[in-house]
């Protein structure tokens, strides 16, 4: 079979590489059957969420979920990725982000929903034996079947593998005596079916079980938890419960593959999630500074609220920018798979894995950016903000655990750079050529710091590609110095993650700004372009100073960092003229 040349640029090229904006997709491009199914969801929503949205702040909110789950699945959405064979409506990942952060605007429903249509449909999906898909899987996309995912115990955190619950063979083989714990289960309290995570007899590896509740699985108390109080968490423990053998998922000692793929799509569309709320509590926080009166004026008048509303609608922007191109990354890998003969399935779990360092980019940055924008609504709100029976207070709760949940951020970080690194060792990527040459460039000065220009996009684009060559220069000092040892050293990867990060997150809102060539969109790729290059500056010190010696240290941080620098704006006036546009709008609009 010919194998047909690859269009689409690797996970972790944009480092490499130069992006066209023409090749993007943005949120502008959405088609009629995705804006259809965003607004299906959202007068899901706004009938069934919204006029009960303060019983998803208590428990009670986990009693309601089960019963919402089935009306959703009535509807379909549970089955937006999966193909039409088993009950799904094949759409692909472009549209399962565009419709998901839709779904996420749900309060602590969310939770139920993202576990049970992500967690719970896909591990069946896509490492489902025919007999196990038939059994289960239109049950589940229908909600009949409600799922939790058995990854994490009291001992087993980011170390997913170290974990102790274990199955044991019957005398017959025919069936697994599975024993042991979990916690911080999502949709524990009403799940129907448990996908376990654990280790066969004496083998090195997870593996993965499909339990089912009436087995004699048992839950421990609702958790106590600091928000998402509508989300069913709890403890789940097996005790000596009879799993026959062909409820084996996947293959034997390969679990940590299903529980890393997993996490994979469960990364970005954390981001998306994070969008979601990112734009619920940028409303509150601009409506109020539109409503509050003080010494005379409306609040929303005054410097200070301007440079709050400019920075998170910015950030919002840049975050909604990204998980959008990724998206159409990862559908442009997906068609060139299965083009080339790969199986659907599989071409599904190999163009999500492709892009597992830009999914770990955008969760991070997501988390961090939904997080800001929420303390800084709940700040505009002043007192009113802190009252518990304020929303914006809800919101405040909720969103701490996103930085945690997928892997922590500090985990992501330290993945994003060795994932590129990895990538490089195998040859995947040319990084260590392309440093190379750097390293001569910035020895005979040819590399310059990036000139003025009239035109915003030009220089923002010329900065770009100017600070990528710093940014794998700072990687390839730190590479030099701590060799195959550079695996361990934590801080110095997380401080690379924050040198890649801004950049990925820059070039996305670039490419959507040149794409709609419009003002708003260029005055907020530019606060952005500023921020990045202060991070860029503080992380690349960091790194340098970290993997140089005394006498070379300031040398080196000297020739990189002036690459870093930009010409006069006035930061002050271009945030006023973005928080104008917001504040006129009074939410999250751009045209």
């Amino acid at each position: 079979m010919e194998v047909k040349e690859k269009k689409a640029i690797k996970g972790g090229e944009f480092l490499l590489t130069k992006s066209d904006y023409s090749t993007v997709f943005t949120p502008e491009d959405y088609t009629e059957e995705q804006k259809m199914f965003r607004s299906s969801m959202r007068d899901f929503l706004n009938k069934e969420v919204e006029p009960i949205k303060e019983k998803f702040d208590t428990k009670e909110g986990t009693e309601l979920a089960p019963g919402l789950l089935e009306k959703m699945g009535e509807l379909g959405f549970h089955g937006i990725g999966v193909p039409e064979e088993y009950g799904g409506l094949n759409c692909d990942m472009k549209t399962e982000l565009a419709f998901g952060e839709i779904a996420s605007d749900s309060f602590a429903f969310s939770q139920s929903i993202g576990v049970h249509t992500g967690l719970g449909v896909y591990p069946i999906l896509l490492y489902g034996t025919e007999e196990q898909k038939k059994k289960y899987l239109n049950d589940i996309v229908t909600a009949k079947i409600k799922c939790s995912y058995c990854l994490t115990e009291p001992g087993a955190g980011s170390d997913a593998n170290s974990g102790k619950t274990k199955a044991i063979f019957n005398t017959d083989k025919s069936k697994f005596i599975l024993n042991g714990q979990k916690m911080w289960i999502t949709n524990s309290g009403f799940a129907d079916v448990f996908f376990v995570f654990c280790k066969i007899e004496d083998d090195p590896n997870l593996s993965c079980l499909i339990v089912h509740k009436e087995w004699g699985v048992k839950l421990g108390a609702e958790e106590k938890k600091l928000g998402i109080h509508g989300s069913s968490t709890r403890q789940v423990f097996f005790e000596n419960i009879e799993v026959p053998v062909e409820n084996l998922l996947g293959e034997r000692n390969k679990g940590f593959k299903i529980a890393m793929n997993a996490l994979n799509a469960g990364r970005i569309k954390i981001g998306v999630a994070n969008t979601a709320i990112g734009k619920r509590a940028f409303k509150l926080g601009v409506n109020y500074a539109n409503e509050r009166v003080q010494f005379g004026e409306k609040i929303a008048n005054f410097g200070a609220i301007k440079e709050k509303i400019a920075t998170m609608a910015s950030r919002l922007y840049g975050l909604e920018s990204s998980w959008n191109r990724a998206g159409q990354q990862i559908d442009e890998v997906y068609e060139e798979l299965i083009e080339n003969g790969v199986d659907k399935l599989e071409a599904k779990i190999k163009s999500c894995a492709e892009y597992a360092m830009e999914c770990a980019i955008i969760k991070v940055y997501g988390s961090e950016v939904e997080s800001f924008i929420v303390d800084e609504a709940l700040q505009i709100h002043g007192g009113m903000g802190f009252s518990g029976e304020s929303e914006i207070s809800v919101h405040y709760r909720n969103v701490r655990g996103n930085r945690i949940y997928e892997g922590t951020n500090e985990i992501n970080r330290i993945l994003t750079p060795t994932m590129l690194l990895r990538k490089a060792m195998k040859g995947e990527l040319p990084f260590m050529e392309k440093t190379m040459a750097l390293f001569q460039q910035l020895l005979s000065g040819e590399l310059t710091a990036t000139k003025e220009e009239k035109e915003p996009l030009k220089l923002i684009e010329n900065y770009i590609e100017v600070a990528k060559k710093a940014t794998l220069l700072t990687t390839g000092i730190a590479v030099q110095k701590f060799q195959q040892e550079i695996k361990t050293e934590q801080e110095v990867l997380m401080h690379l993650a924050d040198m890649m990060m801004p950049i990925y997150i820059l070039e996305s809102a670039l490419l959507r700004a040149q794409k709609q060539q419009s003002m708003i969109y260029t005055k907020l790729t530019l606060v952005l372009l500023y921020e990045a290059s202060e991070l860029l500056s503080k992380h690349a010190k960091e790194v340098i100073f970290a993997s140089s010696g005394t006498d070379e240290a300031m040398k080196n941080y000297k020739g990189i960092n002036r690459l870093f620098q930009l010409p006069y704006q006035n930061l002050k006036e271009l945030r006023r003229e973005v928080a104008n546009h917001f504040i006129t709008k009074n939410k999250y609009e751009l045209n």
